[in-house]
């Protein structure tokens, strides 16, 4: 993967999953409020989107 957009696009999917992963976490333990939804449906659709940005990127690739 030299490609640095691809690269891009990995580490920023990367650290979404990793917030993800501590919003998880903290809903678990601590519950989740209003402002606490609104952040994770604007996080779970910036994950859909980085994802399938990074596949197509993936496909150019390799094509």
């Amino acid at each position: 993967m030299d490609d640095p957009n691809v690269e891009k696009l990995r580490d920023e999917l990367t650290r979404l999953m990793l917030e993800h992963i501590e919003s998880m976490k903290t809903r678990t333990f601590l519950g989740i409020g209003p402002e606490d939804v609104r952040r994770e449906k604007e996080r779970l659709q910036r994950i859909r989107e980085v994802s399938a940005d990074f596949l197509e990127a993936l496909k150019r690739i390799i094509q």
